[in-house]
This record gives C-alpha cells, structure tokens and sequence, in this order.
C-alpha cells in the first residue's frame, strides 16, 4: 500500500481542473491525488489500454525553465533500465503551450515510499540500501548526480523491491550531455551533503543522502543531526537545516538506534567530505556485505490521501 506526504497545491492550472476521473491523453484515466506540492502533483491512475496502474507526475511549468527541467527529468528516466529504478512509460507533453498539462508516466510501486515508515532492522535498511547504491552507482556512471536521495524518493514494489524515483533535482557532471544544462541545485535540507548546500553536487553527494536516508528507516523519523563517530572520523554528521554559509557548523550527536552491522557503514557514508566517502559502488559491496541472514518484507504503509 501506499503513502505519500499530502502538501498544500491549486488542482487548477489555468482554468484545467484535475479531478478523479478525469482522462490523460485518452487512456490514463485518474484514480485519486497521492501527493501535491510546490513543484507539482502526482496521481494514482488506470492505464485503461494495458489494464494496469500507473503513477502520473503533472510537474507545474512556471515558465521556460520549469519546462525545461521537467523535460530533463523524462530524459534521465527515459535512458535507464534499471531493476532499482522507476521505470517510465510514457512522457505526455500538453497539446497547448499555455494552459495545458504535461505528464510524465510512470511505474506504479504499490509497496509504498519510505517517507514516514516505521523504523527497520538494520538488516532491512542494510538490504534497501544495497539496491538503492546500485541505482546510483548506474546513474552516476552516466554523469547524473540524483541530487535528492531521501525516503520520499524511496518506493517499494509489491515484493519490497525498493526503487529510486524522482529525478526532477538531477544534475549533470562530468560532460554529460544526458540532461538539459543546470540550474539551481535543488535539494531537501535534512538529506543534503555540505557540498550541495554549497551548490557544488558531486556523484558522493548521493552516497551522504543515501546515509541520511538509513539512518532515517532505522529511527523511524529524521534527525535533527545524526553524528556517528568511529575511530578517526569524528565529523560524520549529516545536517537538518545547512546554511550555505556555513554548511559545516552544526553540532554533533549520538547515533539514534542500534545501528548494529550499518553503524561504521553509516560513518563513512556521512562523512563530512566527499573525497573521504566511498562511492555508491563501494556502498553497494558493504550494505550487501552486512546483510548476513534473509530480511523480512519492509513494512506495508497505509494509504494517506
């Protein structure tokens, strides 16, 4: 089952008003809103042709650049085939350039999203994180930063595969051309390394967020400024709320939980450097490493609408 965070948002764009019912591009046809926000809304729908569920994303288009930026984001999805990644169907762009909608079409993950989840094993964590870390050690071999790695962005298929959606911060490094050019870094505070609050993402920036993100399912809720030390390495702490001025002062805590086989794991992923983190494929070896007995299915979250 699924929960996704409810945010304020105007259903009506420019006199089209989306309802339950209503039909995209004659065949995705709107069950109910899972999720609205600033950036956009995001709907559980049939795809009546195939018979089957699909998720559609309407991102709003402020303007050029919003446009622009929603269309990078089916770019990026469109180039993966990913077992750990979103699948998208199908990209809709709107028959008029005012007062249409785009959509972008995409896998249904009836599992839920990680957002608001009860806290997990270590064992859990460790085994969602491996395939997330594959995820992105996929994308980042492509020159694609996700940017936004946090539970929310986290979703799990009926068997508790987890998958990695959401590219609508993703940034280009390395001389990619995959993506349109960059503009602002988008990011969610509680999950974003020093360096992206500095404006400067790299592909280890992922790895941080992926650790926050761990740390995140084993508490069961964010906080405020995880520190986990281990023997040289007393700045592993990720930030709630960074300030691009001073990104590195924050103060320090004990870890939240037990994090047990995760915790030096979770230390070298939230170091405060980048170039002292592994990269998500060495990640990947040590989550999949500490997964040492079968895990449970993860948790099956109620619907929130």
């Amino acid at each position: 089952m699924v929960r996704f965070l409810q945010l304020r948002s105007d259903p009506q764009v420019k006199g089209v008003t989306v309802r339950p019912g209503m039909t995209v591009d004659g065949r995705y046809r709107l069950v109910s809103s899972l999720a609205r926000g600033w950036s956009g809304e995001v709907w559980l729908a049939r795809d009546v042709e195939l018979d089957r569920e699909v998720v559609l994303k309407r991102p709003v288009l402020r303007d050029a650049a919003d446009s622009e930026r929603a269309w990078a984001e089916a770019r990026a999805l469109a180039r993966f085939s990913h077992p750990h990644v979103v699948t998208l169907y199908h990209a809709v762009r709107a028959s008029r350039p005012r007062g249409g909608l785009s959509w972008l079409v995409m896998e249904h993950a009836p599992g839920g999203s990680l957002e608001g989840c009860p806290a997990m094993s270590p064992v859990v964590a460790a085994r969602i994180g491996a395939q997330i870390a594959g995820a992105l050690a996929a994308l980042h071999a492509e020159g694609i930063v996700h940017c936004d790695v946090k539970p929310g962005n986290v979703v799990l298929t009926g068997d508790g595969t987890a998958k990695l959606t959401d590219f609508g911060a993703a940034y280009r490094v390395g001389g990619s051309d995959t993506l349109t050019p960059n503009g602002a870094v988008s990011y969610t505070p509680d999950y974003a390394a020093p360096e992206v609050v500095r404006g400067r993402p790299e592909p280890k920036s992922d790895v941080f967020s992926l650790g926050a993100t761990l740390h995140t399912v084993l508490i069961g809720h964010p906080s405020d400024t995880p520190h986990l030390p281990t023997a040289g390495d007393a700045d592993a702490r990720p930030s709630r709320t960074l300030d691009a001025g001073d990104a590195d002062a924050r103060p320090s805590r004990t870890l939240d939980a037990d994090g047990g086989p995760l915790r030096e794991v979770l230390a070298a992923m939230l170091r405060r450097n980048p170039a002292d983190r592994p990269d998500a494929t060495e990640i990947r070896r040590l989550l999949e490493a500490a997964v040492t007995k079968p895990a449970p299915r993860p948790p099956s979250i109620p619907w929130t609408i």
